[in-house]
């Protein structure tokens, strides 16, 4: 299992864990509007998307800046900052710039999750990093080839990056495979089995926590949320313990979007007893409209 750190508590998921949700709207490169206001210095609409998305249940916000007009290195800290203390959520520090990751630290003094590729150029520095900062790490299956299109090859990925992270001192519970979502659309009708089945596989060689981002699953396809939503539900039993989404899960359904999620938890042993499934629906007045 894997575990980051807020100032409010923790966020722990892998095997025998409840798959939680991880949070994208903070992201400067799909919100245009969002990214002029952090270029000028302006936070407030970061504040209200970081507690909109801590009240829909989330367990954790991406932080993704990268903008070609954005001053990474003086911008990710106040970021960072900023959804933290509206959200007393952890992070997932989405960012390929060691400077910037490392200034934000220094001012977050919790444990995050960072990401890196097979790549070796950007693989090296951000493991030593994460050994440095003692952050988890999402280790994406795809290298500087590309994202291979069988099952094995990005088996082959993951163990490099694995080999390598203990090679560096990098517990395992620090290590969160991301086998890749495929867009549905444009990619080949066994691009969902694939990804599935290295999902299944590293909990058998591994038994590692695992991460996708599954808003990538409906990309540019009618009803898109609800593909998403679809994926979710699939990829949970082969294994899936987080997933990034745009909360509340699916705008197209709705709430109830994101109560699929708390119900699945719930009815595949993940969430013993229903308590974090009758918690939302208490949190969210739902258990009248439940029953």
């Amino acid at each position: 299992m894997t575990t980051i750190t807020s100032a409010a508590g923790s966020c722990t998921f892998g095997s025998g864990h409840p798959t939680v949700l991880a949070a994208m709207l903070i992201n400067a490169l799909k919100n245009a509007d969002l990214a002029q206001k952090i270029i000028h210095n302006d936070f407030d609409e970061v504040k209200r998307l970081a507690e909109v998305q801590r009240q829909d249940g989330v367990g954790f916000l991406q932080v993704m800046i990268a903008h070609p007009e954005m001053d990474e290195p003086d911008k990710l800290p106040k970021v960072c900052q900023a959804a933290h203390d509206a959200s007393g959520l952890p992070l997932y520090i989405d960012s390929a710039n060691v400077d910037a990751i490392r200034r934000t630290l220094d001012v977050f003094p919790f444990k995050p999750i960072l990401s890196t590729s097979g790549e070796e150029s950007r693989l090296v520095p951000m493991l030593q990093l994460v050994k440095e900062c003692g952050a988890a790490v999402i280790c994406l299956c795809m290298d500087g080839d590309g994202i291979p299109e069988t099952a094995a090859g990005r088996l082959a990925i993951a163990a490099r990056i694995i080999e390598r992270a203990r090679e560096i001192g990098i517990p395992d519970e620090d290590l969160v495979i991301d086998p890749l979502v495929m867009t549905a659309g444009v990619s080949g009708p066994d691009s969902m089995p694939v990804t599935l089945e290295v999902l299944q596989q590293v909990k058998e060689r591994y038994n590692l926590a695992t991460f996708l981002g599954i808003d990538n699953a409906g990309f540019a396809m009618p009803q898109k949320d609800v593909l998403d939503l679809a994926y979710l539900l699939a990829a949970m039993p082969a294994g899936l313990d987080a997933a990034l989404l745009e909360p509340p899960l699916c705008s197209t359904l709705g709430r109830p979007g994101t109560t699929l999620l708390f119900a699945a938890n719930f009815i595949t042993g993940r969430d013993p007893y229903a308590r974090q499934y009758l918690r939302y629906l208490r949190r969210n007045n739902l258990i009248e409209k439940s029953l």
